[in-house]
């Protein structure tokens, strides 16, 4: 008889414990924690993050792989001799994947719940950038298991090339996204465009022109591809895709931060010569600082505290459009698109800064731009007059690995176990928290390890 009364009363707690386990899921149910959250909140912040970290640490790994800065102290000086350290290059990585990209993967899942295609647009549009910048950077990436939180802690590595894929699906279904009706909009909160949607199909037009224009050396309809991309994006500095710094010391451009509170880098010697100080945009390009023997930071150009944060403009563009044309044999076409992009980039100077560069000398820089009709000649001299005038942007050492232009000589001391030989780096080496953590990291590459479109 025990025994049944203790079965029984077993079963009354057991059923009980159901009972209140439902209840306390309900109790733990927070009335006052939404669900999903409201992208307009992610947008403005994803923006500036994805600005800060183009303006920061990647600017300043990128610039000296380039030759357009030249460390003299710190981790800048142990990049300067090409063997950074494996636990500050995560940083640049953190800046991306911890910082706008999970709030992009958030906005892309919850627009769709939230009847916001054009939220999901843009965040395709920004994604695509930031995954452009990882994997142009480090080579294969963690890109389709990537962004899931708790759901994959350890997210395998995608090839380039599939990364690369993925870049151009993102923006074609922004594309179509940015014609959809849309109860939901972006307006004050995009800081970019101001919730334009035509502006934002105008940007992903552009960014399918630059990754088309990164993989000439591997597909062959590459310049074709980005010269009908170029044709749909915007074409001047008034459609410019890039993030408004205010200048306040809560929203100020990372590289004047740098060069105010810190002396670890200056503007390479090798930029300045490249350059030439009878260029009319020089001044505004390099600021010699004073008593330091012609040491030199980034001028008011790029290099203010409201400087924009450049994601994308109408000069890369049109230099874009002078190498696609000059890879399908359309001389002319190149030669007035490399005007143009001069022309345009003396142009964005004179509408940021307010002022007016000579006449003269404008008109000198570009009747100095004749194509010869060789093609190895000529492409040097478009991707040296893109080196210059987009100075400061991650482009530059991308194109540089790619066509060998403009010319550059190593630097001193760089043969290193991370970069054997000492030759200018073509990637950086992965960070240490990815070796150490994920079972899936691909193994440790050396920065001479050239990534999938760099052939050259």
């Amino acid at each position: 008889m025990k025994k049944n009364v203790y079965s029984l009363s077993l079963i009354a707690v057991v059923l009980s414990m159901g009972e209140w386990s439902c209840r306390l899921e309900d109790i733990n149910e927070n009335p006052n924690g939404p669900v999903e959250i409201n992208v307009s909140l992610l947008l403005p912040s994803a923006q500036r993050d994805l600005a800060n970290a183009i303006c920061g640490r990647l600017f300043r790994y990128h610039g000296i792989a380039a030759q357009q800065l030249k460390g003299t102290d710190n981790q800048e000086l142990l990049m300067e001799n090409y063997n950074p350290d494996e636990l500050f290059v995560g940083y640049p990585w953190e800046d991306l994947y911890s910082g706008p990209m999970i709030n992009l993967a958030v906005i892309r899942k919850d627009a769709e719940a939230q009847q916001a295609p054009a939220y999901k647009a843009v965040a395709n549009i920004l994604l695509a950038l930031c995954t452009g910048l990882i994997t142009d950077t480090w080579g294969d990436a963690p890109v389709s298991e990537a962004l899931q939180g708790g759901d994959q802690l350890y997210p395998r590595y995608d090839i380039q090339s599939d990364i690369y894929a993925q870049l151009h699906a993102w923006l074609d279904e922004a594309i179509v996204l940015a014609d959809a009706e849309s109860p939901r909009t972006p307006g004050a909160d995009d800081l970019v465009y101001g919730g334009d949607m035509e502006a934002w199909k105008k940007a992903a037009w552009a960014l399918k022109a630059r990754y088309y224009i990164h993989t000439t050396g591997v597909e062959v309809q590459s310049a074709s591809l980005a010269l009908d991309a170029v044709q749909q994006a915007f074409s001047s500095t008034a459609g410019n895709c890039q993030y408004p710094y205010s200048g306040a010391a809560s929203d100020s451009n990372p590289i004047n931060n740098f060069f105010t509170s810190s002396a670890y880098a200056v503007v390479d010697p090798q930029f300045v010569s490249v350059m030439g100080i009878s260029d009319p945009r020089f001044s505004h390009f390099i600021d010699i600082i004073p008593f330091t023997g012609g040491q030199s930071k980034v001028g008011d150009f790029r290099g203010l505290a409201q400087s924009p944060g450049v994601f994308i403009d109408a000069t890369e563009l049109k230099f874009i459009e002078a190498e696609a044309r000059l890879r399908l044999g359309d001389q002319d076409g190149a030669q007035a698109a490399l005007e143009s992009a001069v022309g345009e980039s003396c142009a964005a100077v004179e509408s940021f800064l307010g002022t007016d560069l000579p006449d003269g000398d404008v008109n000198e820089l570009i009747a100095s731009m004749t194509l010869s009709g060789n093609f190895d000649q000529d492409l040097a001299l478009v991707m040296e007059q893109k080196y210059i005038a987009l100075f400061t942007s991650p482009e530059c050492w991308t194109d540089w690995r790619r066509t060998g232009y403009p010319p550059l000589e190593p630097n001193e001391n760089g043969n290193s176990d991370s970069n054997p030989g000492g030759e200018i780096p073509r990637r950086l080496i992965y960070p240490q928290s990815e070796r150490l953590l994920n079972p899936n990291f691909p193994g440790s590459v050396t920065m001479q390890d050239r990534i999938w479109w760099d052939n050259n």
